[in-house]
């Protein structure tokens, strides 16, 4: 086939998709895109060819995503994901870097879904759960308090076998507390909160408060909890409940899928003007088949080296989440039966969001 008409071809399959794409070159230049892109972000004919993307696309997120993704060049394979709104539509966002097959970055690729209408059955899903959360919180929070005391013989003396029934109950009901507030947290990320609560943060401040907080439970398991922060980091903007949200279920995480007497090492330094946090153990690890959903929202990881522990889902859902929303980066990297390395980057500047406000 000639190739005028095989270009033609392409071209006409490109177009046919229900999706957008559009696809730049290393340097940030417009080389492709389909019909469904010059819809979505109203591009004019083919004028764009050949033009830096921020020349044709009046979305600063979506722009940042795409720059971003060309400018940091990691070693590893990243994938932007996000939701940005463009007038009356919604879009979810799929930025890919592009490589050759000497793995050299050549550019990148977009992909624009229209999720509108599964974003306002999402909405109503998620404000009824969230209703049903805040109502749930505050007696099972009550109830676990009263446990607590029951427990501890302030009202009474309890025999062993009402201390062991009534242990039992207080760790259901910790569990369903648990379960709530990840859910809230969930919510809160979902519904566009920490938009509304930016401010400069202090990470190594917030990541020294957070390691006190969850040092008790690594020595509840014997486990070795080990952290370096580098001095003089930068700070990042973002909101403070999120990205402690983050640190605590990433490093609660480590600890829980850690067997007794093993380590969590959390080290925390600048790379090429993102503040890098490196969360390593020695746990049972992640199967191969188990990384395309590790993030996903109530998936765990089910075998026999998991069966008894406890967890909602939602930890690492949480975690990728607030990546994303801080427009960050985050990586994995497991042997099973040798340990787990996430790696997350957070941009030191993140403009992007106090302009899509």
């Amino acid at each position: 086939m000639p190739y005028r008409a095989m270009r033609e071809s392409l071209n006409a399959v490109v177009d046919s998709l229900s999706d957008g794409i559009l696809v730049t070159d290393k340097q940030g230049n417009i080389i492709l895109y389909n019909r469904k892109a010059e819809a979505f972000l109203g591009i004019q004919g083919k004028a764009a060819l050949g033009q830096p993307v921020q020349n044709h696309i009046g979305n600063s997120v979506l722009v940042s995503l795409i720059t971003n993704t060309l400018a940091l060049d990691l070693p590893y394979h990243t994938e932007e994901v996000c939701l940005i709104d463009l007038s009356d539509i919604r879009l979810r966002v799929h930025v890919n870097p592009v490589r050759n097959e000497d793995g050299l970055l050549i550019g990148s690729v977009t992909l624009l879904h229209d999720v509108s209408r599964l974003s306002a059955i999402d909405n109503i899903k998620a404000n009824f759960l969230s209703m049903v959360s805040h109502q749930l919180k505050s007696p099972l929070s009550s109830t676990l308090l009263q446990t607590s005391i029951l427990l501890d013989g302030i009202v009474g003396e309890l025999n062993d076998k009402q201390m062991d029934l009534l242990q039992k109950v207080k760790n259901r009901i910790k569990g369903m507390v648990d379960l709530i507030r990840d859910i809230l947290d969930v919510c809160f990320i979902e519904e566009g909160g920490y938009l509304k609560q930016i401010e400069h943060l202090d990470v190594a401040e917030i990541l020294k408060r957070t390691v006190e907080l969850i040092q008790p439970q690594a020595q509840d398991k014997n486990i070795a909890l080990h952290v370096k922060i580098d001095d003089n980091l930068p700070v990042i903007s973002g909101n403070r409940s999120s990205v402690e949200a983050l640190f605590i279920n990433l490093i609660s995480n480590a600890i829980k899928y850690t067997p007794p007497g093993g380590k969590v090492n959390v080290e925390m330094g600048e790379n090429a003007q993102n503040v890098q946090l490196e969360v390593t153990d020695t746990g049972i690890g992640v199967e191969d088949v188990d990384f395309p959903r590790i993030f996903d929202k109530f998936y765990r990881v089910r075998s026999d080296l998991t069966k008894n522990i406890s967890g909602t889902g939602l930890g690492l859902s949480i975690v990728k989440s607030v990546v994303d929303a801080h427009y960050g980066t985050i990586n994995i990297e497991s042997k099973v039966g040798v340990g787990t390395i996430f790696t997350v980057l957070l941009p030191a500047k993140i403009e992007a969001l106090r302009g899509n406000k």
